[in-house]
């Protein structure tokens, strides 16, 4: 699928501690001047997931959350919100759709962007050598995010020691914070 040139890029990078994932969000101009937006620390191990992006190091304030809506969800369903609790969208998994390759639908605004991994034989051999190796894909991963206008936003996991997304988005109507939640969920649910 061909892209349009980005309305505006992010990169979303996350770190491994011990106990904790940590992400920062990164905006990316034309010519490539970096901004930190936001950083979160996700809690391993926790029943109910939720991420808070803070805008700066000492937790002064929220910019946005992502929270699983129950605390065992086969489809895992998760609300994006603005600091005033405000949703911004609502991001769920479909499991049937992704059985050959991970499917996500968003509803944006009564707006609906659905994201797929893009390639149906790379997800299934990504699919096959998580099972019978227990190694993890370490290779790059696509995701194209569409709507009835298009194509909205890419999600391109980059070949690197640690995950990196780059987020390119094409609908400069989506909100960055949710195109910044779906690479976090893509994350997760990848088990990343």
């Amino acid at each position: 699928m061909t892209s349009p040139a980005p309305a505006y890029a992010l990169e979303l990078r996350q770190r491994f501690t011990p106990l904790q994932n940590r992400y920062d969000l990164v905006g990316v101009d034309a010519s490539g001047s970096e901004s930190i937006l936001g950083y979160a620390e996700q809690k391993r191990f926790s029943l109910k997931e939720k991420v808070t992006f803070w805008s700066g190091q000492d937790r002064s304030q929220v910019v946005f959350t992502i929270a699983a809506r129950n605390v065992f969800d086969i489809a895992g369903t998760y609300d994006v919100a603005a600091a005033d609790g405000t949703v911004l969208a609502t991001i769920a998994k479909d499991v049937m759709s992704s059985f050959t390759r991970s499917t996500y639908t968003v509803d944006v605004g009564g707006r609906r962007l659905v994201g797929k991994e893009r390639g149906a034989v790379k997800a299934i051999l990504r699919r096959v050598v998580e099972v019978l190796s227990d190694i993890p894909w370490f290779f790059p991963i696509h995701f194209d995010f569409t709507s009835n206008d298009g194509l909205a936003m890419t999600i391109e996991r980059q070949m690197k020691l640690r995950d990196v997304y780059r987020i390119s988005i094409s609908d400069g109507t989506l909100d960055w914070r949710v195109a910044g939640a779906l690479a976090v969920t893509i994350d997760a649910f990848m088990n990343r």
